[in-house]
């Protein structure tokens, strides 16, 4: 397998070299790989949103103003599931947690936090990067300047100034080593950072149920417990609203205004909605496909983890979590860029870099927010070719996992016993068949 020049193959087994950083050594090292991509952001941060300017500097980061809002309500006494922003009326629909662990973001000039996110976030997405393979220093640099202007879920991520990318570190953090190759301690911690995901976000909660499944128990359980834990403090903080917001969730309220329709929304119930209608039992039935991607996908994941592709393994479960989430808006598909990777990277069969490289130059393109009108319910008026490109991607999406699913049961059938036994009763060893 030949495998790009600026990623090292996580499956290759040797840990790399890594030779002891002063600490001097070790923040020019971090300098050099962040700093690039953080100004490349910066620079192309007031041209991601609509109504942004470059001068006098005013990036559109939406999201982030939904947050700064939420915050400084709470510290207030308000209701934060009150909190619109001016303009764009929008609402914070996160955990009440989320509202909590955001509390620095009252204090200090709005353009500070602006700067400060968006840099944190090239961080993390260089964190994710690096334990994913790809090599430090310039090459990680080079990549990470690429992602922030290439990869429309990380560009507009940042644009908006959302927690997409937070989230994802947090999750590979505890479940990647800090480079292939590195030893990774059974720390009793370890599985906090993705509890702490699954709290502000919920649909992180799949990586512990993969975990579980994938032999990493303790590192499931400590996940769960984290995220009572988190989910506690924020009902000291804001008793009420975190009953509200689990009692309401419990009723299928996601407190998502978007309608439907709306194509921004790449998951597969907005593939029924928009191919059916929104009746209950298009519901009924999008769910059920959903739900099932979901399962599939985690199960195909745990596979790919035992044979040693785990870049792949964890990119997938992110995805099956935005292909099941009822709201997934484009930028949510951050996971695109550990699939980018493990496609370029890891020994996978033929026909899955094609289906899967397929599907990450189409997130990365984003045709249905590029090429089609949307707004106002124009999807329910689109032309077949309209709809083929609206839902190309969460179907290409939940075919890749049910193809992953038909390969692995087809391959388990197809294997030869190691040890056949002759009619003499000695033991012949077979040749494993090729996958």
């Amino acid at each position: 397998m030949t495998s790009s020049p600026a990623v090292a193959a996580p499956e290759s087994g040797a840990p790399a070299p890594q030779h002891p950083l002063t600490p001097g050594r070790r923040a020019l090292l971090l300098l050099a790989e962040v700093g690039p991509p953080a100004v490349v952001a910066l620079l192309v941060l007031p041209f991601v949103i609509a109504y942004s300017h470059w001068w006098p500097r005013t990036p559109n980061t939406i999201d982030l103003q939904v947050y700064v809002y939420a915050v400084k309500d709470m510290l207030a006494g308000r209701d934060i599931f009150a909190t619109t922003t001016p303009g764009w009326h929008l609402y914070f629909i996160y955990p009440p947690i989320s509202a909590v662990l955001m509390t620095p973001l009252a204090f200090g000039p709005y353009l500070f936090w602006q700067l400060a996110w968006t840099v944190a976030g090239v961080g993390a997405q260089q964190s994710v990067l690096r334990r994913c393979g790809v090599q430090r220093g310039w090459r990680l640099a080079l990549v990470g300047s690429v992602a922030v202007v290439a990869v429309e879920p990380i560009r507009t991520t940042l644009g908006y100034g959302q927690v997409n990318t937070f989230l994802m570190a947090l999750v590979v953090a505890d479940l990647l080593p800090r480079w292939p190759g590195a030893p990774q301690h059974e720390r009793p911690w370890r599985g906090v950072l993705v509890g702490l995901a699954a709290s502000v976000k919920l649909t992180p909660a799949l990586f512990g149920v993969f975990a579980f499944l994938a032999g990493r128990r303790r590192l499931a359980i400590v996940s769960g417990l984290s995220f009572l834990a988190f989910t506690a403090v924020g009902y000291a903080f804001l008793p009420r609203n975190t009953v509200e917001y689990y009692t309401g969730l419990s009723g299928g309220d996601t407190r998502s205004p978007a309608s439907p329709f709306y194509v921004g929304n790449q998951n597969l119930l907005s593939v029924f909605y928009r191919l059916i209608d929104t009746s209950r039992t298009t519901s009924l039935l999008g769910f059920g496909v959903a739900a099932t991607v979901a399962v599939v996908g985690t199960l195909v994941a745990v596979h790919w983890w035992r044979v040693g592709q785990k870049v792949f393994a964890i990119a997938l479960v992110g995805l099956c979590t935005n292909l099941a989430s009822p709201v997934s808006w484009t930028h949510h598909y951050v996971w695109i860029l550990p699939m980018g990777v493990a496609v370029l990277t890891q020994a996978l069969p033929r026909w899955v870099r094609v289906v899967a490289g397929f599907w990450v130059v189409w997130v990365c393109l984003c045709p249905p927010l590029a090429l089609l009108p949307y707004g106002n319910r124009v999807e329910a008026t689109y032309s077949p070719l309209q709809e083929l490109v609206a839902n190309l991607g969460p179907v290409t999406g939940a075919v890749l996992v049910l193809g992953l699913a038909v390969h692995v049961l087809a391959t388990r059938n197809r294997e030869v016993p190691r040890h056949a036994l002759v009619a003499g009763g000695a033991p012949v060893t077979a040749p494993a068949l090729p996958r």
